[in-house]
């Protein structure tokens, strides 16, 4: 409702009669036009094809399964997640395709299997092979292949505006997301961590100097000189909103990959006093420090959220919120980063830990609020699920994708997918593993050890831990899961390590 004041509003009659004597308006479309002259621009909505939703997938960097309070965090508090989480269908048993970095968000881009595409570790390590361990791990792709068709080309191709904001990390200078469809790109490079989550967000981390790219100016190309104690997950925010608030309704695709929570494991100095007070003996969550940047990342999402909501897109818009693997159980500055409890293991390992992930839909009409999905699913479903939702169908070979559409479990999360198995395949080490393949089918998961050959067998509705190796008990269960996991292996070409014959054991 709009309230006038009534001697603007004969001020204005008066201003225009002549318009109102000469054309022969009337009285009630001159009274319209002059409403109309007196709306903001905050007044007006924002008017879009809604036949065409805005796409929104916000990717958190590291966010173990269990590190926000709807999957069971203790010490973490995320409000605003939580708010989402009520909003939205809630998925879990959802996957990243990857125990890193680098091949999960080629999954996302692709709807591939890193395997198939042979991009298998983190770009940088690509080619950089180890020779001190019993097996030599293949050489890996780390360059996302310009032959691949991208969501965001897929989704540029349909007429939406593309941005990518914070981490790349799928390539070099010569294949940045300005390269993969998007039209900007605000933050992202091949380094796959900030050196400081404080700005100028420049310095030494892993013995390289990095910088975050793209934040040296204001919004209107305005040096900074200086914003001591600005937050990277706030920027990033603030640049995502701004082109939320600008494409003045055309469709968008905004790809928020925030850095947070990787290492460098720094929050803002006042929230981790605040959960320094809070952490009691008993918690699984114990590390201050990584409680806060969960925090910051819940706050920006509320603002995201926010933003959808005071622009009037909110029903026309499908967000999606995922992290890239599971939580990294390493340590940071001699303090252990976080806790995937009750799941085994973390970040690398194709252990439940290392690949078990949370994963939020909001898409009103199209999502149940507050509906839970136990359906295993993958990164590697979101592209052919948005190209269902926007009945895209694309002949080129290159966007055949290993992933399935979940749109079925969006409308209804009682229902099963055409789908028998989910594959993984790490041919490299880690902290917390060897060279391995893994295979589930329903309940059933094995694994597949490069190093020596053996198999483990765990039933994941009775044993999410994997705790219990049933493999010596089952043994037709498991050859049967062996067999389809060797077929795969064969079916994407998947690279395999070799054995070192220089290795001497210690």
């Amino acid at each position: 409702m709009i309230y006038l004041n009534i001697d603007l509003y004969i001020y204005l009659i008066m201003k225009n009669y002549s318009l109102y004597k000469t054309t022969g308006l009337s009285m009630v479309m001159l009274v319209i036009i002059m409403l109309n002259s007196c709306k903001t621009d905050t007044e007006k909505p924002t008017v879009q094809n809604e036949s065409k939703p805005n796409i929104i997938i916000i990717t958190a960097d590291d966010l173990g399964w269990a590190d926000i309070a709807g999957y069971g965090a203790d010490l973490h508090e995320t409000p605003n997640l939580d708010r989402l989480e009520k909003q939205s269908l809630k998925f879990t048993n959802a996957y990243a395709a990857a125990p890193v970095c680098t091949p999960t968000r080629a999954s996302i881009m692709t709807g591939k299997y890193p395997a198939r595409l042979h991009m298998t570790i983190w770009s940088e390590w690509a080619k950089n092979p180890q020779f001190d361990q019993p097996l030599i791990p293949p050489d890996a792709v780390g360059n996302l292949p310009h032959k691949e068709t991208t969501l965001a080309e897929v989704l540029k191709k349909a007429g939406y505006f593309t941005a990518h904001i914070g981490k790349w990390h799928l390539g070099d200078a010569a294949n940045y997301p300005e390269l993969h469809g998007f039209d900007i790109n605000i933050g992202g490079s091949h380094w796959g961590c900030p050196p400081t989550f404080f700005y100028p967000y420049r310095g030494n981390i892993y013995k390289s100097e990095r910088y975050v790219p793209g934040l040296g100016t204001d919004f209107d190309g305005n040096y900074f000189t200086s914003r001591e104690g600005e937050y990277l997950t706030d920027r990033l925010t603030d640049e995502a909103l701004k082109i939320m608030k600008d494409t003045n309704g055309q469709p968008f695709f905004l790809n928020l990959a925030y850095y947070t929570v990787h290492t460098p494991i720094e929050g803002k100095p006042e929230t981790v006093n605040h959960y320094l007070a809070k952490i009691e003996p008993d918690m699984h969550h114990q590390n201050a420090d990584y409680a806060a940047m969960v925090y910051s990342l819940d706050e920006n999402i509320g603002r995201i959220v926010n933003k959808i909501d005071e622009l009037g897109i909110a029903e026309n818009t499908i967000l999606i919120f995922i992290s890239d693997n599971g939580g990294f159980i390493g340590e940071w500055t001699s303090q252990k980063v976080t806790n995937n409890f009750p799941l085994r293991s973390g970040k690398g390992s194709l252990y439940e830990g290392g690949v078990r992930i949370p994963m939020l839909i909001r898409y009103p009409g199209n999502t149940v609020p507050g509906s839970v999905c136990d359906e295993a699913v993958s990164t590697i479903d979101i592209l052919p699920t948005i190209m269902q939702i926007l009945n895209i169908s694309e002949p080129d070979q290159n966007i055949k994708t290993d992933g399935i559409s979940i749109f079925s479990l969006m409308k209804n999360p009682d229902t099963r997918l055409n789908r028998d198995y989910l594959f993984w395949h790490y041919p490299h080490y880690y902290s917390t593993t060897s060279p391995v393949s893994s295979a589930r089918q329903g309940e059933w998961k094995l694994l597949e050890y490069f190093e020596d050959g053996h198999v483990e067998l765990y039933n994941l509705k009775d044993d999410p831990g994997e705790m219990n190796d049933l493999s010596d008990e089952m043994p037709d269960k498991t050859s049967k899961l062996l067999d389809a996991l060797r077929n795969w292996q064969i079916e994407v070409n998947a690279q395999m390590p070799i054995v070192n014959p220089n290795f001497k054991k210690k």
